[in-house]
């Protein structure tokens, strides 16, 4: 009986990765509504083109860099954890035009945590940038951004220490 009990439990635990499917299909609306509010500013430029200065165009397309990070941030989180943790991309192995995107099988969550800090890291860089190139520097709250850069950084080094030490060890 144990053993009948044990193996619904162990059904149940390893069933339970689907209830992360909300949460990936919740982060490609984020990613839609993103797109939309970027669209809208992109318009909104347009369309006030001569009152733009080349400070504004800089934020502007430091702006655009940060939202595209920001979306390959996401990207990553849905297609690879997905794929770690939920269920292989059947689509990706039957359509010829996915055949580039295969590597995606291949990202293990070691690789996706390293991904994911990498980008956690060049999103604090840009902002840190936008920051830098205001007029009106707050140094509380620069030096706030600068700590947290830091740290991501920090966690990224550590991160790739552990993982190292990990696989010397195996």
């Amino acid at each position: 009986m144990s053993n009948k009990l044990e193996n619904v439990v162990e059904w149940c635990i390893f069933q339970s990765r689907w209830l992360q499917v909300p949460v990936y299909l919740g982060m490609c609306v984020v990613m839609g509504m993103y797109s939309y509010v970027f669209c809208k500013e992109v318009v909104h430029s347009l369309i006030n083109i001569e009152t733009l200065t080349d400070e504004t165009m800089l934020m502007f397309a430091i702006g655009i860099v940060d939202v595209s990070m920001v979306l390959n941030l996401i990207i990553v989180c849905v297609i690879g954890g997905y794929w770690s943790f939920v269920s292989k991309l059947e689509i990706i192995e039957k359509d010829k035009d996915c055949h580039q995107f295969g590597y995606l099988g291949k990202i293990n969550p070691n690789a996706l945590k390293h991904k994911l800090m990498i980008s956690l890291i060049s999103i604090s860089a840009v902002h840190l940038l936008e920051t830098f190139i205001a007029e009106n520097i707050d140094t509380q709250h620069t030096i706030m951004q600068i700590c947290i850069h830091l740290v991501f950084v920090l966690s990224a080094l550590g991160i790739t220490y552990m993982d190292k030490i990990g696989h010397t060890e195996h």
